[in-house]
């Protein structure tokens, strides 16, 4: 085991003008392991890209929008670190948070999930609908798959590049987090968590629609794998 990760940072953006410069720079401080850092703007009509770049990421552009997994899919097929970061673009995410999850992955962890439920959610971060919506969806995948997880839509994580061939994914939207998840637990990686703070979203509205989005998790927890393109 070495004691320096060579980690790619990944974010999917799309419209997260005013919030995805702030992540970007956080990210840069708090990832002394930090090989590359690729911002995927996803189609957006704002000032995302002259951001993401003005703060030190690599930018790649797609046009038109395609969906979070989509866009992740996308970074991966440019990335050659030997660890992923994702993190979320909305400054949801503390960035003071990723040494956690890299001293899990230092001590043998394959895949370590930033959980909100094990860490801090500050008022506002979430609302009720989907924190209900998020728990009954974790608990329906731990009792169909055999997990252990407390949060399986976390966005905020770090995985081992291994895990993550981009040709033997599907999602393109939010259930892009319960296909790397239910992968990884296929796999018997060694899936740890571990407690990070959640704040309010900035600038701007997210793209989650909570039915829509809500759907397509529930069959690809039923299903094993995305079932919608």
């Amino acid at each position: 085991m070495t004691s320096t990760l060579r980690i790619s940072a990944v974010l999917a953006a799309h419209d997260e003008e005013g919030n995805v410069g702030a992540v970007v720079r956080g990210v840069r401080e708090h990832c002394p392991d930090l090989h590359e850092l690729l911002v995927v703007d996803d189609g957006s009509a704002d000032g995302t890209a002259a951001e993401a770049e003005e703060a030190g990421a690599r930018l790649l552009r797609l046009s038109p929008n395609r969906g979070k997994g989509a866009a992740l899919l996308a970074g991966l097929r440019e990335i050659d670190g030997d660890w992923v970061l994702f993190i979320d673009a909305d400054g949801q995410d503390d960035p003071a948070d990723i040494p956690r999850l890299v001293e899990q992955a230092r001590d043998g962890a394959d895949f370590v999930n930033g959980s909100r439920w094990l860490g801090t959610l500050q008022p506002g971060a979430i609302s009720l609908p989907n924190r209900i919506g998020n728990r009954v969806m974790t608990e329906l995948l731990n009792l169909r798959h055999g997990a252990r997880i407390t949060d399986s839509q976390a966005g905020f994580r770090l995985i081992r590049r291994s895990l993550l061939d981009p040709d033997r994914f599907r999602s393109r939207e939010y259930e892009v987090e319960t296909e790397m998840l239910l992968h990884a637990v296929r796999a018997g990686a060694d899936v740890r968590e571990v407690p990070v703070t959640r704040y309010p979203r900035g600038e701007g509205d997210t793209d989650f629609r909570r039915v829509r989005n809500g759907v397509r998790i529930l069959a690809t927890i039923l299903a094993g794998r995305p079932v919608f393109r």
